[in-house]
């Protein structure tokens, strides 16, 4: 039998994006061995991790045990620096790279279930090409991290979808639990999950009932021990980390911003966060867990009291979290990063098309190019679902949409493999909900730049000339 030309042009294809794709970050790597950690998120994990290596447990210092932050990274972090030298950075940037290769591969195990062979091959390649993953890949923070989890419990979770059996229970279950200690926005998952796996399982009932108890226990083995640990430590119930409540209580109380609601954390006085605390625990010595609860009641207390105000500052918060990606270009700005001026003109050009490219083609592939098994397609969404929404209620921030770019690059890999065959077949209001998905975003990024970024760009402008 001869060969598929369409096999030999994925692999072309998958050749191709691996070279382009480690030649760009070998460079990148022999120009940032001097690049420390000048980002505060990366100042905390590295210092959470110093204290792993030193044997101070999870803490900032001797006796100072902390639940600030998910443990996995910084536990990672401390892992390889006992392996390949203390703190060194550099060794972190070149296993991100590798685990930014294997989310690649996993989007393509994925692709190959969910949509064939022709649109695995070109997510995967724009998964291990996206800039932002890139620029990602040489920081000291839980994205590279988080996305391997996030497409190894997506993958996990097929599988055993479409093969019910107890290998794929304890992989999808694990997987979660790795990447709910990465990013805590996935702890509430099991909660939706497992009730959904019954409906989607095709196994007789006592079997799926079996099952998603297993993926339940999988994940209690994962999540529980350190769960216990700062339930202990903290004095209250505290699953993954101690930020959820204050986060919820910076975006929503009477002084949060309308622009860059995270800015919160910097206001002062009787505009700070923590501002009453005090009255509430008068001389009383307080834990990091109990202040996150007591932000958590106080932020709720204020979204019953204020719906309108909340659901005007929900909407700014999804236009926040899909909003344009700036992060690399704001870090040059603010001398973070000091790159020559034409890698920062072509680097800022590139993140935000790539992302525009790819967020358009997936959010209408999402209506128009979906997988024939509507399993799939549950399994795909609901990831995105949980975390847009969880961002939508606290705070919006476009850095936390990225772990999300994998699933939008299969829907758009899968929409430009269909091309117009997908609007043939698709039925009318599956082609105005494409049409409106594809203009919310316009409108956002429009009004991103016009309202919040119209300076920055100026500046680039100014600067590159």
């Amino acid at each position: 039998m001869a060969p598929d030309p369409s096999d030999r042009t994925n692999r072309q294809v998958l050749v191709v994006a691996l070279l382009v794709g480690l030649a760009v970050r070998g460079a990148i790597l022999s120009q940032t061995t001097h690049l420390g950690t000048p980002i505060m998120d990366e100042q905390q994990y590295s210092q959470i991790a110093r204290n792993i290596d030193a044997g101070n447990g999870f803490a900032w210092g001797p006796g100072a045990p902390t639940s600030i932050r998910p443990p996995l990274y910084p536990a990672m972090l401390a892992g390889a620096w006992k392996a390949l030298g203390s703190e060194n950075l550099q060794a972190i940037r070149a296993l991100q790279i590798l685990m930014s290769l294997a989310t690649a591969a996993l989007v393509y195990l994925i692709g190959l279930r969910a949509f064939g062979a022709a649109t695995a091959t070109w997510a995967a390649a724009a998964v291990w090409l996206y800039p932002s993953f890139i620029f990602y890949d040489f920081l000291i923070l839980t994205e590279t991290l988080f996305t391997l989890w996030l497409a190894a419990f997506v993958l996990a979770t097929i599988r055993l979808v479409q093969s019910p059996k107890a290998l794929f229970a304890v992989a999808c279950g694990a997987s979660l639990g790795l990447a709910a200690l990465t990013r805590s926005v996935l702890w509430p998952l099991p909660l939706l999950l497992c009730p959904g796996l019954l409906f989607m399982m095709r196994v007789p009932v006592a079997r799926r009932l079996a099952l998603a108890a297993l993926v339940l226990v999988a994940y209690a083995a994962v999540v529980g021990p350190w769960a216990v640990r700062n339930t202990r430590l903290q004095h209250v119930t505290e699953i993954v980390d101690t930020m959820s409540g204050m986060n919820l209580r910076m975006g929503n109380y009477e002084y949060t911003p309308d622009d860059r609601m995270w800015d919160a954390v910097a206001l002062g006085g009787e505009k700070s966060w923590v501002y009453g605390i005090d009255k509430d625990f008068p001389g009383e010595p307080i834990t990091e867990g109990q202040k996150d609860k007591w932000a958590q009641r106080k932020a709720i207390e204020y979204m019953r009291a204020h719906p309108a105000v909340t659901v005007r500052r929900s909407l700014i918060k999804f236009a926040d979290f899909w909003g344009l990606e700036r992060e690399f270009v704001a870090g040059v700005q603010k001398g973070l990063y000091a790159p020559p001026t034409w890698f920062e003109v072509v680097a800022g050009a590139a993140i935000v098309a790539a992302y525009a490219l790819i967020v358009l083609a997936g959010a209408a592939g999402i209506w128009l190019a979906r997988p024939l098994d509507w399993r799939i397609h549950a399994v795909l969404l609901v990831p995105v679902v949980l975390i847009m929404g969880g961002h939508t209620i606290v705070f919006g921030h476009s850095r936390y949409h990225l772990p999300l770019m994998p699933i939008f690059a299969l829907y758009g890999a899968a929409l430009w493999v269909k091309r117009g065959r997908a609007l043939r077949v698709s039925a009318q209001p599956l082609r105005l909900a494409a049409l409106a998905s594809v203009a919310v975003l316009l409108a956002i990024w429009v009004r991103q730049v016009v309202v919040t970024d119209l300076d920055r760009i100026l500046s680039l402008v100014r600067h590159a000339g």
